[in-house]
């Protein structure tokens, strides 16, 4: 209780979405402020008790001025005037106490004196360092002076050592605040750097996963074109072996990019107010939309949560998709995955989600042991449950494993603030707009659009669908397509994203602009070898009805083609 307590009061004011340095800040001036309220509170019992009405009057003034200061110029609004003002208060009471008569011992004043610089270095760095040197310099003038008479009077030798010692611990303070304020730039400087050769590897994952990607997908439909011919048993069995090693590639680019994509996390996050329940939704539309994830995923709520969460929705999402997908490994049968989400610890404010990912094994004992090796090992490891791991030591969690029987699981929690003005009650119902006109068609009968910068892609699409549709026309970029669908109906169209001249992503949202005052709906679906992270809901915020990644089987465009025509 009283632990808390404190943390809440040091904490006061801040919030975890603040940067680390200047919470940092904002704990060790009000850090300041409590050890000057538990002095002055004390020196305002021991004048009560030692009936000293002058001390007991300034203790009393000081008291009222700490507590109106840290409450109506909280430090974490305002931490550089909170801060002076602080140590403005601070080097009065220090002068009162040097100046009059109020029974207080000199040791006392003149060790607080020479601690003083040291405190403002701390709150508020150069321009703190102000206050003790008008401090010093204001009370060496009265020391000074016969004429005035004071409470305190230092002769010549003891005055000589004290200010000496006071100016040494201003230039000691100085350099303490000099040295912390370059190894704080150069945290910043490594900061940057760091997130610079993410930002750098991640575009040229990207790349080097686009040009695999583009190529392998030729590769595929290819060997689907000359599967349909009159082949030898020999020739079959050689465009299987074909078929099954560029598989094989395939699968070995999807885990390159899914191990080396999500670094970006750990350094920019994302905190948002948003609905828990959207957000396992598309972490479970995430895992089904991944071809080589075949599990049923059934998701089990007792956390009770009917408010919006702020957090980092992206986090959560990476986490649900990199744990279902690692813990799928360790299954033996076809029965679901279980996400159950449950509250650890809930306050008005506040609420500790736990989340566990259950599956039915026999691996269990092997599934703690890896666990385990990813919690003591310093080595990078290269799997779906390291990204996790990672993921959870960098946002202060941690991934657990547990086993029971012919039941494994996985655990974590993540703390989320809730936000007290979003509401997740249903709105009164509206009328809602008109569909756009959808004009139900065969397969056969349709007239397609095919952009796509790409020449050798151009001809194997061409390839494998001119003998199932009626009509294909070829776009080299968005401009050019915009301008096919001013002069042409069509009745579906394929959209590469990455083009010169105009992207797939612009080129989709100008169509749908175009549409919305036709009140007409073309099916598009978006074509890509960008996998990462981000791309499928980059696309289809733009409008897209469907996506496909490179590679991809023929038997899967021409069935979201005919989802999309009917």
């Amino acid at each position: 209780m009283f632990p808390q307590f404190v943390k809440n009061i040091l904490s006061y004011g801040s919030v975890d979405t603040i940067d680390q340095g200047v919470r940092n800040r904002i704990i060790r001036i009000n850090l300041f402020y409590s050890v000057l309220f538990v002095m002055l509170l004390l020196s305002t019992i021991w004048s009560v008790i030692s009936m000293n009405p002058a001390l007991l009057a300034m203790n009393s003034m000081a008291l009222l001025a700490v507590i109106a200061l840290f409450f109506l110029v909280p430090a974490a609004r305002k931490p550089d005037l909170n801060s002076m003002l602080g140590l403005a208060l601070t080097a009065v009471i220090f002068l009162t106490g040097y100046l009059f008569d109020l029974g207080i011992s000199l040791p006392l004043i003149l060790a607080f004196y020479l601690l003083f610089p040291l405190a403002a270095a701390g709150m508020n760095r150069r321009h703190g360092m102000i206050v003790p040197i008008v401090l010093g310099g204001v009370t060496l003038f009265f020391n000074s002076i016969p004429v005035v008479e004071t409470g305190i009077r230092l002769d010549l030798f003891n005055a000589m050592v004290f200010f000496s010692s006071y100016t040494l611990v201003i230039v000691l303070a100085i350099f303490i605040e000099r040295s912390d304020r370059e190894f704080l730039d150069s945290l910043i400087s490594s900061r940057s750097r760091v997130e610079s050769e993410i930002f750098q590897k991640d575009e040229f994952i990207s790349k080097l996963s686009h040009k695999l990607r583009t190529s392998l997908s030729n590769i595929t439909l290819i060997n689907n074109l000359v599967r349909d011919l009159q082949l030898t048993s020999e020739q079959q069995d050689l465009m299987e072996t074909l078929k099954a090693s560029t598989n094989n590639l395939i699968e070995d680019v999807n885990n390159i990019v899914e191990i080396a994509s999500p670094g970006i996390v750990g350094y920019k996050k994302s905190i948002i107010s948003f609905d828990l329940t959207r957000v396992l939704e598309e972490a479970v539309s995430i895992l089904n939309s991944v071809a080589t994830f075949r599990e049923e995923v059934v998701i089990g709520r007792q956390d009770q949560v009917n408010y919006y969460l702020i957090g980092d929705p992206s986090l959560l999402r990476s986490l649900l998709v990199h744990i279902m997908k690692g813990l799928s490994l360790y299954k033996y049968n076809a029965s679901p995955m279980k996400l159950t989400v449950s509250n650890l610890r809930e306050s008005p404010s506040q609420v500790r989600l736990e989340f566990s990912c259950r599956v039915e094994s026999d691996l269990g004992e092997d599934l703690v042991e890896y666990i385990q090796i990813l919690k003591q090992s310093e080595r990078l490891q290269l799997s779906n449950l390291a990204n996790a791991y990672n993921l959870l030591r960098d946002s202060e969690s941690s991934l657990e494993a547990r086993h029971d029987k012919r039941n494994i699981s996985l655990t974590f929690f993540l703390d989320f603030a809730k936000d007290p003005t979003r509401t997740l009650l249903e709105p009164a119902p509206v009328p809602e707009p008109a569909e756009p006109v959808r004009r139900g068609i065969q397969l056969g009968e349709a007239h397609i659009l095919l952009v796509e910068d790409n020449e050798i892609n151009q001809k194997i699409v061409l390839l494998s669908l001119s003998k199932i549709v009626a009509g294909i026309d070829v776009a080299r970029n968005g401009k050019e397509a915009i301008e096919l669908y001013k002069l042409k109906e069509y009745d579906l169209i394929l959209m590469d994203i990455m083009m010169p001249v105009m992207d797939g992503i612009a080129a989709t949202r100008k169509i749908r602009e175009m549409e919305s005052t036709a009140g007409l709906h073309t099916p598009i679906i978006a074509i890509t070898a960008n996998a990462l992270e981000g791309d499928r809901e980059n696309c289809l915020a733009a409008g897209v009805d469907d996506y496909i990644a490179k590679p991809f089987q023929a038997e899967v465009l021409i069935r979201k083609m005919k989802d999309l025509l009917v």
